[in-house]
């Protein structure tokens, strides 16, 4: 829903940031295989959002 702008309370995303990257670094990064890190259609809206909350 935030890739989506369906969600743009600023306030709801600040409260999820640290969830999702934590999640994101902890356990995506960590655990899953190159193919799925680089070229996985599965984990490419998972990414984007990651990318989207960083900034």
């Amino acid at each position: 829903m935030i890739n989506e702008k369906m969600i743009t309370d600023k306030k709801m995303i600040e409260h999820m940031k640290p969830i999702i990257a934590r999640h994101y670094e902890d356990m995506f990064l960590k655990n899953a295989s190159a193919e799925e890190k680089e070229g996985s259609n599965s984990y490419q809206e998972f990414k984007k959002l990651y990318q989207t909350i960083k900034k």
